[in-house]
């Protein structure tokens, strides 16, 4: 029985190596992926929340930034043409700032849109609030 040379040996070493390494990479490119979807923000429906039946169903996320600062983004949830969709999504963007700054129990906030854009069919709109007011005095503190 004839062996095979060394050169055919290492050639098929190496090629079965440069294969599993491959596999190696898809395998954590598959898991990255899957991790980066999982922690992408709660994504909640505006008609929803707020028991409203707006045509372009907005759907929005809220990101913190720090104590004075937050984001509002909201998007298209279906399409819509013309100009009333982009009211649609400045409008909810407000709503939901103002809602959540209550929450906070925010008495003084500015709402400045930071991005306007359009993937497509869908407005995209993200807002930024931010308390005026660090130390804000309630009824409760003033003498």
């Amino acid at each position: 029985m004839a062996s095979r040379p060394e050169s055919v040996k290492f050639d098929f070493m190496k090629t079965n190596l440069l294969h599993r390494t491959f596999q190696l990479l898809l395998l954590n490119a598959t898991l990255v992926a899957l991790a980066a979807g999982c922690a992408s923000h709660d994504e909640r429906s505006y008609n929803q929340d707020f028991n409203q039946n707006l045509p372009t169903s907005p759907n929005y996320t809220i990101e913190n930034v720090d104590d004075t600062h937050f984001r509002v983004i909201v998007h298209q949830g279906s399409p819509l043409p013309g100009t009333q969709r982009i009211i649609y999504v400045k409008e909810v963007a407000a709503t939901v700032a103002a809602t959540e700054a209550k929450h906070r129990d925010w008495q003084n906030w500015n709402l400045d849109y930071i991005q306007e854009r359009d993937k497509g069919w869908m407005h995209v709109v993200i807002a930024e609030v931010t308390r005026k007011n660090a130390i804000e005095k309630t009824s409760a503190s003033t003498p």
